[in-house]
């Protein structure tokens, strides 16, 4: 059964990169990220703007960007649309967290909250999964 209550999901994880890196890895728009389900971002990324995700011309969220400190906080909305059980559910918040741990190293946390039902489902099933492909990504590829 779907969840009805607010979830708060939380994933944490060290990377090899430092948090410039990360950064850019979370913000670079119009590039497939193969660690999404080749989903592409679009959106300038600044706070007040809009942005949304999508893949095969299909948008899987949308939302607006609430707050930035690069290289270390983005926070935004975050409204699941990767099929109608989700459309409707009330949008949530997503917040990344990037704190430097050395010259090259830093802590790498996602805070989903604010979903509810299908969407909070999902999430909590995919985020662990989907931030560990991000990881091994990033550490395998040249950002800079």
């Amino acid at each position: 059964m779907p969840n009805a209550a607010s979830t708060e999901i939380i994933f944490s994880t060290a990377l090899a990169c430092p948090p410039e890196e990360v950064w850019r890895a979370l913000t670079a728009t119009n590039v497939t990220r193969s660690w999404m389900w080749n989903s592409i971002l679009r959106g300038p990324m600044e706070p007040g703007t809009d942005y949304s995700m999508g893949a095969d011309g299909e948008d899987l969220t949308v939302g607006t960007v609430l707050e930035t400190d690069a290289p270390y906080r983005l926070v935004m909305t975050f409204d699941a649309r990767w099929d109608e059980r989700v459309a409707g559910e009330p949008a949530g918040e997503l917040e990344y967290l990037i704190t430097p741990t050395g010259d090259s190293e830093s802590v790498f946390s996602v805070r989903l909250s604010g979903l509810t039902g299908v969407s909070a489902d999902a999430a909590e099933q995919d985020t662990p999964a989907i931030y560990s492909r991000f990881k091994a990504w990033l550490e395998q590829t040249d950002v800079g």
